[in-house]
C-alpha cells in the first residue's frame, strides 16, 4: 500500500469524524439553548468528549493534509483556491480549539456559556467549513 492511500484513508476518517462529531455536539448546544437550561453532568461530559475527539479528528485532517499536498504536488503552493481553503481550515481549526476551551471553563465554575457566544461559533464553523469545500472543489476541478 503507497503512502498516499495511507494518508488518504487517515485524512477520510478525520473528515468523517470531524463532520459527524461538530454535528452532534452543536445539536446538543442548540437544544440546551433553547430550553435555555445547561447540560446534565453526563450530557457535559459527553459534549466534552466529543469536542476533543473533534479536534483530535481536525488535527489528523491537518497532518494528513499536509502529507498529501507534498506527496501529491511537491509542497503547499496550489493557488488562491487552496489559500483559501486553508484559511477556512485554520478558523474552522480556531474555533474547535475555542470550542474545547470555553463552554467546560463555564461549567467548571457552575456557569452556563454566554448564549451570545455559543450562537457564533456554529457559524463561524459553518462558514469555514463552506471556505474549505468551495476552496477544495475548485482545487481539484478540472480547468
Amino acid at each position: 500500500m503507497s503512502l498516499i492511500v495511507i494518508l488518504k484513508f487517515f485524512h477520510f476518517l478525520g473528515l468523517f469524524l470531524a463532520g459527524g462529531l461538530g454535528v452532534a455536539n452543536s445539536l446538543l448546544a442548540k437544544e440546551h439553548l433553547l430550553v435555555k437550561e445547561a447540560p446534565s453532568a453526563a450530557v457535559q461530559k459527553t459534549m466534552a468528549k466529543l469536542a476533543k475527539i473533534g479536534l483530535i479528528a481536525l488535527v489528523l485532517l491537518w497532518i494528513t493534509g499536509f502529507g498529501l499536498a507534498y506527496q501529491i504536488y511537491g509542497g503547499m503552493n496550489l493557488g488562491w483556491a487552496f489559500n483559501m481553503k486553508l484559511l477556512g481550515a485554520t478558523v474552522l481549526l480556531g474555533a474547535v480549539i475555542f470550542a474545547n476551551v470555553y463552554p467546560p471553563s463555564k461549567f467548571k465554575k457552575g456557569e452556563v456559556p454566554d448564549p451570545k457566544i455559543i450562537k457564533i461559533v456554529p457559524m463561524i464553523a459553518r462558514g469555514s467549513l463552506v471556505l474549505v469545500l468551495l476552496g477544495i472543489a475548485i482545487r481539484t476541478s478540472a480547468s
